[in-house]
């Protein structure tokens, strides 16, 4: 075989596996430690203590507080979050913050598992919930309202508050938060705070609720940094109640599904016209609401520029993905790994991440179905994208997105 038929061969080879291994992100985001926080400030504790108080009260008088409201048999609990509609994507969460185990302020922080995922404030509070925050849009998730808030466990509705702002970013404890309280069948008391205004449930108090039934949609009312649904268990006593066993914490686990203490997870992978747009609060300094803009897109044309941009919950240093764009006919238009550790972050760990890549897609950009796959911590994940020409008379129909990928059994 002569030299030039080689190179006709292995030359386009050779092409394809130039962006193998060699592709760095435009840009990475990280979760900042004090991106998805909140406060209960001594007036906001009260005044949750007066709502309880309140709702039970009302309840005894009508005689309609349940009968089996003391026993303390442990209760397991369901998932406090479900998707509204479609939701065609593998993820839309992150967990920021544990309960804080530790002294007051300013001593170390001390999660269930002896980690730092928590945090006390110089007030004297220690953060008593589970922090489950939107992501990787947090704000224009919030705005179309995709995720809801339901019961986790059954019980009665003893409280409720709606109506406050809902994107105030500042921890000053100043503002309330739009939340239900829900008296489970347990004897535990359920707090779901910093639901979006005008969402909460108008089941009355007093209403029994069953475990995933709607209670509000997520949001940031109150004291709070960011999106996130704050969930909150405490006794009859007024003490908190840590959902999560650990090493800091031998109370037992009450999760139906066991969480554990790190989920690596790619939330979602998805292609844009442009560099999706962040914000850091969901409001400018003119009071203006905003929210981060994506620039989704999922047909392109030849010769068009294509961002292919994802998500993490929970990635750490060395946690390697290999991406790949394939055109129509199956071969490699490009390859390339990610590992966070390439970018020289201050930690080797954040429980949210996104990565953004930019490629211009040729003049002569072969008409089809694309399709984009990342392989993560062993789980696969594709996304398709169309390029057409835009005038042609049909147009490429993209086939139904594959089912998310399963879950690797809990251990």
């Amino acid at each position: 075989m002569k030299l030039p038929v080689l190179a006709a061969l292995f030359i386009p080879m050779l092409l394809d596996c130039a962006f193998a291994h060699a592709q760095a992100p435009e840009h990475v985001r990280v979760v900042s430690d004090d991106e998805f926080f909140d406060l209960s400030s001594p007036r906001q504790q009260a005044r949750i203590a007066a709502n309880i108080e309140q709702g039970l009260s009302e309840l005894r008088r009508q005689g309609r507080l349940p009968q089996d409201s003391t026993q303390t048999s442990v209760m397991d609990l369901a998932w406090p979050l479900q998707t509204v509609g479609r939701f065609d994507q593998f993820g839309y969460h992150g967990v920021s913050n544990f309960v804080d185990h530790g002294l007051p302020y300013p001593n170390p922080v001390q999660d269930y598992a002896c980690g730092s995922r928590t945090y006390n404030l110089a007030n004297g509070y220690n953060h008593a919930g589970t922090d489950y925050y939107l992501w990787p849009f947090p704000w224009s998730m919030m705005d179309a309202g995709q995720v809801q808030i339901v019961a986790a466990a059954p019980g009665v509705i003893i409280a409720k508050d709606d109506g406050n702002f809902d994107r105030d970013c500042a921890l000053d404890g100043t503002t309330n938060p739009n939340d239900v309280y829900v008296m489970q069948d347990d004897g535990l008391y359920a707090f779901y705070f910093h639901m979006r205004k005008g969402s909460v449930t108008s089941a009355p108090i007093g209403a029994r609720v069953a475990a995933g039934d709607y209670l509000g949609l997520v949001g940031s009312s109150g004291s709070s940094t960011g999106p996130h649904l704050h969930f909150e268990l405490r006794d009859a006593a007024g003490a908190v109640v840590d959902p999560r066993n650990g090493q800091c914490n031998a109370a037992p686990d009450r999760w139906i599904v066991f969480q554990p203490y790190e989920d690596p997870h790619i939330d979602t992978l998805s292609m844009h016209s442009a560099e999706p747009e962040f914000v850091g609060c969901g409001v400018d300094a003119s009071g203006n609401a905003v929210a981060e803009t994506p620039h989704y897109e999922n047909e392109f044309k030849p010769g068009a520029a294509l961002w292919v941009f994802v998500s993490y919950r929970d990635q750490r240093n060395g946690e390697v993905t290999q991406f790949s764009i394939m055109r129509p006919d199956g071969s490699v238009f490009a390859q390339w790994d990610f590992d966070l550790a390439s970018q020289g972050n201050p930690k080797p760990f954040y429980s949210g991440t996104g990565a953004d890549w930019k490629f211009t897609l040729p003049a002569d950009a072969p008409i089809g179905v694309w399709t984009v796959t990342a392989l993560f911590q062993g789980q696969t994940y594709t996304r398709s994208f169309s390029v057409d020409w835009g005038w042609l008379p049909w147009r490429i129909r993209l086939p139904p997105e594959p089912p998310r990928p399963p879950r690797p059994p809990r251990r």
